[in-house]
């Protein structure tokens, strides 16, 4: 339970025009936000960060499980595999996925 003094209890009406209110909500979603949640961030001078587009969370996964192979291979080169093919084929992969981002 949160103590009396960080508890938001005092609210403030502000009026917005139509066009303003299209302007607020585009930012708030664009940052996955409430748009009250993200008028009082702006307000408090918190960060109201975009989201990541899909292609971007897409990415992210991908080079996440890039992680996996990078231990399959530390393991097979302390077991005196040869892993230059598959080390060409992630970095192949990574720079696939940075050029789709940029």
């Amino acid at each position: 339970m949160l103590p009396d003094y960080k508890k938001k209890t005092q609210g403030i009406l502000v009026r917005f025009t139509p066009v303003d209110m299209i302007y607020l909500r585009s930012c708030a979603d664009e940052c996955g936000l409430r748009v009250a949640e993200y008028i009082y961030r702006a307000a408090m001078n918190q960060q109201t960060t975009i989201l990541l587009t899909r292609d971007e969370m897409t990415a992210i996964a991908d080079i996440r499980n890039i992680g996996n192979n990078l231990n399959q291979i530390a393991r097979a080169m302390h077991l005196g595999k040869a892993v230059e093919q598959d080390i060409r084929e992630i970095i192949d992969f990574i720079t696939g996925i940075l050029r789709k981002l940029r």
